[in-house]
């Protein structure tokens, strides 16, 4: 009975999961070959999900979508996560695998403000501190938030006059622009001692339910050593912080053609 009843609770969980997929909703057909079970315990299933309101049937069209129940749940639990506390873990691991100090930082009036910093055996010591600020358009972490900011805002940090913190800082209004750019096609952000001499940053944004950014993480160290391990540490930063995303409840769009209505 045990078997039984864990085996329709995994069916049932995937139903929803493929529901979730598809905006335009699927016939039972559709999920019948989706799901690969018999067409009487799949329709058993969506019986309960559509009577609990976790799948709804549209009469007209004959076909199920996501019901309002699932995004309830969904919500509540997002609204109840803290970034911070999502974070944690996984920057302990991405410091520990990399051997360099990992930060979280989120975006506040043209300025970056750290959130946490987990160390890893080779880090070095950075002024960068817990509840400190830094200008946003120079640091790896900032970089990647105005990214993917709205033109409006990004627009404010030209309202003050743009400081040069190393010679390599990048303050000409062209130049972020096109960096931002690149950092948007290219999914992370660098900042090659344009804070501090010696000091090599690495970073990626974090995305919540609705899509936005949210936040930043990054890896900072030595330059040399950075540099030569750079594929390696943007690649754990970009799967590090999809993990996070996801966990806020964020959901990459993707075109989904396998099955088409008119």
């Amino acid at each position: 009975m045990t078997g039984k009843s864990n085996s329709n609770i995994d069916k049932t969980l995937s139903i929803l999961e493929i529901l979730s997929e598809y905006k335009n909703g699927l016939s039972l057909a559709e999920l019948i070959k989706l799901m690969d079970i018999p067409k009487t315990t799949l329709f058993r299933i969506l019986e309960v999900l559509v009577a609990r309101e976790y799948v709804t049937w549209r009469a007209d069209n004959e076909r199920y979508y996501s019901g309002i129940k699932t995004l309830e749940i969904g919500m509540r639990g997002l609204v109840g996560m803290d970034i911070v506390d999502v974070s944690i873990p996984y920057l302990q691991n991405l410091s520990a695998v990399v051997g360099e100090t990992s930060f979280l930082a989120v975006y506040n009036n043209g300025d970056v403000v750290y959130l946490y910093k987990a160390e890893g055996n080779s880090s070095i010591q950075t002024t960068a501190r817990l509840g400190s600020r830094r200008p946003a358009y120079c640091t790896a972490l900032g970089k990647a938030i105005l990214a993917n900011l709205p033109m409006e805002e990004t627009d404010r940090i030209f309202e003050k006059k743009l400081l040069k913190l190393t010679e390599k800082t990048i303050v000409e209004r062209q130049r972020l622009q096109e960096e931002w750019a690149h950092i948007r096609a290219n999914g992370y952000s660098v900042d090659d001692e344009c804070v501090e001499y010696g000091v090599y940053c690495l970073a990626v944004p974090i995305y919540n339910y609705t899509g936005s950014v949210v936040a930043a993480i990054s890896v900072s160290g030595p330059l040399q050593r950075m540099q030569d391990n750079k594929d390696t540490v943007v690649q754990e930063l970009k799967n590090i912080g999809a993990v996070i995303s996801r966990r806020l409840g964020y959901v990459k769009t993707v075109a989904n053609y396998r099955f088409q209505t008119n």
